[in-house]
């Protein structure tokens, strides 16, 4: 969530949390306007009369009372914020739980997968952690953990504070969390599922919000819900009250069945549709293969412990299953709930299932799974493989405990072997899920009608989901050497950028981080061409630029270590969540601090001695926003990265309807080239091998849903909506927009920026083709059009170097009468259309 900076009236002016790029002329300070605290008051912005369409009307605006200063500061504007166990006898696997006082030692017991052999075990010390003390000065966050939302004798920081279901613990906790297919809220007294119909429109895909069913206590008696554990796929909540009587559910994405646990309860079952029919169904089992009294005691023992089963039709003509065990006796009361005929309180569990689009044949598939469901959730990356000659890959699994796992809690060996399939976990997984899984992982016959905001849904069965992840090898160097020709162009306009573009005067982190990694990129050209002099100075201006920030703290907007949550934030904007584009509520800081991860990977492969001063400071950035360990005592484990959609979610503390969000894949892709590089360049093979996995799974699942074919798009989010680009995707909608303008221009450019070796990942030749001009001759949508209309302005220079992979001699025809944006050089453009471009003919 950032922008880009450009002249706009100032009736026009709207600020926002996420600023991507600064191209244009800044218009002069006002007179009346001198200190820095005024200075940051002031960003022009793109030329537009309101909110793109697509985009919340409520999402935070704030005037600007001027144009920007002339300094070059590219400052960051304010912008309004409008928010401000599961059964008893399962034990709690709460990775972010008090650690008295961080004893050494904490360790998350997580099961371990028979045959896999991790790349990382995320239990130990990570070797980024030193064991020494944060070297930024200590700070309160003053907004605090809300004791009434998440279950503070189980949490300390580090807390998490950008994950999917993010919305449960800030602002009042009632905003809707998104576990794919379904909507859900959590109130203080009752659950509510919804199963969110999708419609498309030619610029955006949203989905309905209806709460189906409520589910709570028909007493009335929970009063009080927390969020009480975590792991690395989902999240647990608990209600309780005055009485005994307590509920549970814990929420995973891509699960049919929604389950909810009940002690001593009353469970009710509420719904704003009529109901108009309600069946029990019959349970089954199935019964192939028994030839022995033995099979026969084993059969009737699977059918006594298979759950009851009840079908639902709603006046909205949707059909549901819901399933109970013990068996619950449902009655109608008025003609929109259910409760149990029961009198006595309920201990036992309930599901509900939405049939799909095709009732009868969904019906078959869910009745045979019913009753299993998680209990936790993990994911494992293995060692990387080297298979059918250069091709690298890994296995990347997400694997489930259940209700009906052999060996309980005291487990630590995780198996599948001949589990019967009523006992095998029913989920869903995405697109991109299905693109890396063998077709014998899917379910057949599947489930029809399911999808999330990225597509259609299918259906697996088993506790384990394991797919081959392919890796992209990248490095510091670009895919292939110079010529001798484009060296010494290169070089030519070296020469001019060091001298006249390698300055860096932002004071906000996500501009400084702009300019830091820009003179970076220059030192890494000037390494690649031999150009020791010009080496040499710009080692030198990244040794005086980083000092401020990261040694002596004498910035005007100094980093701090933020105690509350546990992060790195600026001062700024941990003061005021409308500075530094919401930074100190934790958005966006792998799109701001993986531009410092890649001036330090330059400096420490070149310099180690020049980057020693910095390590400790950047390793500890890295540890802010990628860390990989849950032992760590002072930040989450991974805070953005999501390994169920395999990329990163920004928005921070903040919360949306829509759930979370991220629009700009290029700098998320950036982040973790920068982490791979740096932890390559210290020397740190297994970490850097984690962060490549890391690093080409964010940019597969850029492609696959923020850059698709159309023909990709009208699949995954419907037509009209085709477009080969999405601006922002959120967990429950798809905007063709940015949260700084719908030009076209800038959803190409913020999927693309910064331009790296690494940046060959999101654009493959067969997709900028297509997206150049999309409609065929005529070329009236796409990146040609959008070049056009940008007249040579950074965007433009932009989409002509992404061309340069399809048509290498018009992109050199046109990037150089273009004015690069204020992170970007000529030359780092040259260089990149020379080495990952279209070879030269």
């Amino acid at each position: 969530m950032r922008t880009a900076l450009l002249k706009v009236p100032l009736a026009a002016a709207w600020l926002l949390l996420h600023a991507e790029c600064a191209f244009g002329s800044p218009a002069p300070l006002p007179d009346n306007v001198h200190s820095h605290a005024e200075k940051r008051l002031w960003m022009s912005t793109p030329e537009v009369t309101q909110l793109p369409a697509g985009i919340p009307d409520y999402y935070p605006i704030k005037r600007a009372r001027s144009p920007q200063p002339p300094s070059g500061v590219h400052v960051p504007a304010p912008k309004d914020h409008p928010y401000t166990n599961e059964q008893d006898g399962h034990a709690d696997f709460n990775r972010y739980s008090a650690r008295s006082n961080t004893a050494p030692g904490y360790q998350y017991k997580a099961p371990t997968l028979q045959g896999v052999n991790s790349v990382l075990d995320p239990n130990k010390q990570s070797p980024l952690d030193t064991g020494a003390a944060i070297v930024y000065k200590a700070a309160t966050s003053p907004y605090s953990p809300n004791g009434t939302l998440i279950d503070l004798s189980k949490f300390a920081a580090p807390l998490p504070t950008n994950k999917w279901w993010e919305n449960l613990i800030i602002a009042q906790g009632i905003d809707p969390i998104h576990p794919y297919p379904y909507r859900v809220t959590c109130l203080a007294n009752a659950s509510t599922i919804g199963f969110p119909q999708f419609q498309a429109t030619a610029t955006s895909m949203t989905s309905s919000g209806a709460a189906d069913w409520t589910v709570g206590d028909a007493s009335g008696s929970f009063t009080k819900r927390l969020v009480t554990d975590t792991d690395a796929l989902g999240v647990q909540v608990t209600w309780t009250g005055s009485t005994a009587a307590k509920m549970n559910a814990r929420f995973y994405k891509g699960m049919p069945f929604v389950t909810y646990s009940f002690t001593s309860a009353a469970p009710m079952l509420q719904t704003i549709h009529a109901i108009m029919k309600v069946e029990q169904l019959a349970r089954t089992v199935n019964s192939n293969g028994v030839s022995s009294a033995s099979d026969a005691v084993e059969l009737t023992k699977e059918l006594t412990e298979k759950p009851s089963l009840t079908q639902v039709t709603l006046n909205d003509n949707s059909q549901w299953l819901i399933a109970s065990q013990p068996p619950i006796q449902w009655k109608e009361t008025g003609a929109s709930a259910l409760v149990s005929q029961a009198s006595s309180a309920y201990t036992g569990f309930i599901q509900i299932a939405h049939l799909g689009s095709n009732p009868s044949a969904n019906l078959d598939v869910l009745q045979t799974y019913a009753g299993t469901y998680p209990i936790q959730g993990d994911v494992t990356y293995a060692q990387i493989q080297n298979s059918q000659g250069t091709t690298r890959s890994s296995d990347v699994v997400l694997f489930y405990r259940t209700n009906t796992d052999e060996g309980g809690d005291s487990s630590t060996v995780y198996s599948t072997t001949d589990v019967p399939t009523s006992m095998q976990l029913l989920s869903f997984v995405l697109p991109h899920h299905v693109d890396m899984l063998p077709s014998s992982a899917l379910l057949k016959p599947g489930l029809s009608g399911y999808r999330s905001a990225k597509g259609p849904l299918t259906a697996v069965a088993g506790n384990i989901i394991t797919y081959s992840q392919p890796l992209t090898s990248v490095s510091f160097e670009g895919t292939r050497e110079l010529s001798a020709a484009d060296k010494a162009t290169v070089q030519k306009q070296l020469l001019v950028d060091v001298a006249s573009n390698a300055d860096v005067t932002a004071e906000d982190p996500y501009f400084f981080g702009k300019g830091i990694a820009k003179v970076a990129r220059l030192y890494q050209i000037a390494q690649e061409v031999q150009d020791t002099a010009s080496a040499s100075k710009l080692s030198a201006l990244l040794v005086k630029y980083l000092t401020p920030w990261l040694v002596s703290k004498s910035n005007s907007d100094p980093l701090v270590y933020d105690q509350t949550w546990g992060g790195v934030v600026s001062t700024q904007g941990l003061a005021d969540p409308s500075s530094d584009y919401g930074q100190g509520r934790y958005n966006d800081h792998h799109f701001h601090y993986g531009y410092f991860m890649y001036a330090g990977a330059v400096l420490a492969k070149y310099d180690i001695n020049a980057f020693a001063p910095f390590r400790e400071a950047i390793t500890q950035l890295l540890r802010d926003f990628a860390n990989p360990s849950y032992a760590d005592k002072y930040f989450p484990y991974m805070r953005h990265f999501d390994p169920y959609d395999g990329h990163s979610w920004a928005a921070g503390l903040f919360t949306f309807g829509d759930g979370r969000n991220q629009e700009s894949t290029g700098e998320a892709v950036n982040a973790y080239y920068g982490a791979y590089l740096l932890a390559q360049a210290l020397g740190l093979d297994d970490t850097a091998n984690f962060y490549e996995i890391v690093l080409n799974m964010e940019a597969t699942s850029a492609r696959r849903y923020w850059h698709p074919t159309r023909a990709q798009a009208a699949q995954l989010y419907m037509s009209p909506f085709i477009h080969n680009v999405v601006g922002i995707l959120w967990s429950s909608k798809a905007d063709y927009a940015t949260f700084f303008g719908a030009d076209t221009q800038y959803m190409y450019g913020i999927q693309m920026i910064p331009f790296t070796p690494a940046t060959t990942m999101l654009l493959h030749a067969d997709w900028v083709k297509e997206a150049w001009c999309p409609d065929g001759s005529t070329c009236t949508d796409g990146m040609k059009l959008a070049a056009k209309q940008s007249n040579n302005d950074g965007w433009a220079q932009l989409l002509y170097t992404a061309y340069s992979v399809v048509d290498r001699s018009t992109a050199l025809s046109q990037v150089s009468q273009c004015t690069p944006d204020n992170g970007n050089t000529l030359t780092n453009v040259l260089h990149w259309i020379a080495t990952c471009g279209q070879q030269a003919s």
